[in-house]
This record gives C-alpha cells, structure tokens and sequence, in this order.
C-alpha cells in the first residue's frame, strides 16, 4: 500500500515546480543546499519570491523597511545573513510569511478586494478600514504586528522578532462597530512532535510573561485548562494570539482606534491536515480526546468560542474566484493558481 505523502512534502514540490518559472538565474543556485532542494531560490534572486507587482522600490521591501519589520529567515534554508550582507525575504519558496505576504499587500492595492477578503471570513463585514500608526503609516494591512503601544513581553517594540506578533492585522467596520482581525498565516507548519516549552528556566520565564494575561478577568479563556497545558505548539501560539486580542480589545489598534470586536483566524491550507489535526500527545488533547482538531481544542478552552476560526486559503481564493472582483482579480489569481495550487 502506497504511503501518503505529507502536506508539506507536497507543498515543496509545488514551489519546486513553480521556481522552473522563474528567472534562469534564480533556478540555477551556486550552493548545495539549493541544488538538493529546488523550492529554494538562488542568492540574490529572492526578490523572486514576491509577487510581480509588490518587489519593486515602493513594493513590500519599503513597507517592510519604513515599519520596521524583520523578515523571516533561516540558516536551514541557507539564507544569507540578514545585516551583513542581506536584508529580504527568505530564499525558501515555502515559506509561510511570503505566502501571506504575496496574498494580502497586493489586494491591498485593489480597491474593495481586502473587504472581500473580510468577507470571505464573516459576511457581515461592511468595508476594510485604514490602520494608523503612532509613527503616521496607514495602511489597509499591517504585518508581524505586535500592538502599537508595546508588546506583551514588555520592552521595545521588535516587529517579526522575538515577540508575541500577528502575521497580518486588519480592521472592518460591521454592524456592531469595528472589529480587528489577528490573522496566523501557515503554509507548511506541522507541529507532529511538539516540546514542553514549560521545562527549565525557559518554561519559568513563559509562565511569568503570560500567567497573570491568561487569568485576568478580561481573558479570553475560560480557565478549563490551566496554562501549563498550552505550553506545546500549536496551542502556545495561539494561546498567545488570544492574548493579544484581549490587548487590542483594551488598547484598539491604535491611540485612535478603539475596536469593538476581535477575533483570531488562523488561515491554512485545507489540505494541512499535519497542523490542523490534533496531536493526541499533547496534554489539551488528552483533556478533549472528543475532538480531533486544533480548532475544536481552541474553542473548548474559549469563553466565546466564535471568536476563533480556521479557515482554508483555497476557500477563501475560490470565493474571490466567483465573486463580482473577479476580474479585477485576475493577474492575482492566475499567479496563486500557478504559485499555490489554490
């Protein structure tokens, strides 16, 4: 019987497949690393790995550079050292912030198509809306948000390092007000063997950042499971994603934007079955061993558990697909069809 290939086996040949589309230069790396794994782009051609119309001056490298933010690499995948001779994006075709990335900043300049967005998640959603900045940016998307006043963890505000962020940050007007979006963007992730962050002095260090967060009466969970059982990934993450929609609810998004609702949404592939299915070793799995995935897990700890939502890059493309954007839409969609599959 044939053995069925992970999701993320599968999602690097499909970024294999699409760096052949590609520059002659980016298929053709001088190192090893890149010739034994063709989702991985050559040095200096990991411009390549954006979207056409976000890698030029004004693209996502400006957006990036006027916020602060800091891209995500990896000496796994052979990138180049970031401030000694680098700074961009990964070389790794998979990546999980580039494919966010590639989704939302160019839809950002499509008028209507990040509501549309919104809407693919809640239907209610009225219009996107602008997001400012102490530092006077304004943009329809924020990425590797940490929130505008300082970051759960206290100290400097390092955006994409370090700290508790959010992939993607948006705001919607909806009936009842303003709602924030805290958007977790995955790709490959599978968590298949999660560590005890709560071991040693690191795990002392988490419990004393996060208890008193997890236990305030403004928690968004409903003390069931005490915090030590969210200390194994994926739940640590997203046990602090819901604390920092508890700071947005407190804080707004910004010094003059309250919000009246926010919700966390992870988006992953549907067919991810390795981040979406519980790991039944992990001690929130053995709580509820009635529920097969993370996001039934999620909820159960929940004091409101509509506040949390998984949902499938494929489906929300498809509903782009057969909606009235569509054509406006059909450079994007043609390159994530060709990019993704979706």
């Amino acid at each position: 019987m044939a053995r069925t290939q992970r999701f993320g086996t599968l999602a690097r040949r499909q970024q294999a497949a699409f760096r052949a589309t590609l520059s002659a230069g980016a298929q053709q790396p001088a190192d090893d690393k890149a010739r034994r794994n063709p989702h991985l782009v050559a040095h200096g051609h990991e411009l390549e790995n954006l979207y056409p119309s976000i890698r030029g001056p004004d693209g996502a490298m400006r957006f990036f550079r006027d916020r602060g933010i800091k891209w995500w690499t990896n000496a796994r995948s052979g990138d180049r050292k970031v401030g000694v001779d680098y700074v961009g994006p990964t070389r790794n075709l998979a990546s999980s912030q580039v494919c966010c990335v590639n989704f939302l900043l160019p839809l950002a300049a499509i008028p209507g198509a990040l509501t549309a967005f919104l809407r693919c998640i809640d239907d209610d959603v009225i219009d996107a809306e602008a997001i400012a900045d102490p530092a006077g940016h304004r943009a329809l998307v924020e990425f590797e948000w940490v929130g505008w006043d300082r970051p759960l963890e206290g100290g400097r505000i390092t955006r994409g390092a370090n700290q508790t962020s959010i992939d993607a940050l948006l705001v919607a007007s909806v009936p009842g007000g303003r709602r924030a979006y805290l958007i977790e963007w995955k790709y490959c992730e599978a968590y298949l063997h999660p560590s005890d962050k709560g071991i040693g002095s690191s795990g002392d260090t988490r419990r004393g950042r996060y208890s008193a967060l997890f236990a305030a009466p403004s928690s968004s969970f409903n003390q069931i499971a005490p915090l030590d059982e969210f200390l194994f990934e994926p739940f640590y993450q997203l046990m602090r994603m819901h604390l920092l929609r508890d700071r947005v609810l407190a804080k707004g998004v910004s010094p003059d934007t309250p919000v009246d609702e926010a919700r966390v949404v992870v988006v992953c592939p549907e067919a991810n079955a390795d981040y979406r299915r519980a790991v039944s070793s992990t001690p929130l799995s053995r709580r509820f061993p009635q529920l097969a995935t993370v996001e039934e897990i999620v909820r159960a700890t929940l004091r409101d558990p509509s506040v949390f939502e998984t949902v499938g890059q494929e489906t929300i493309v498809d509903r782009l697909r057969a909606g009235p954007l569509a054509p406006q839409l059909r450079a994007w969609l043609a390159y994530h069809r060709v990019r993704y599959g979706w």
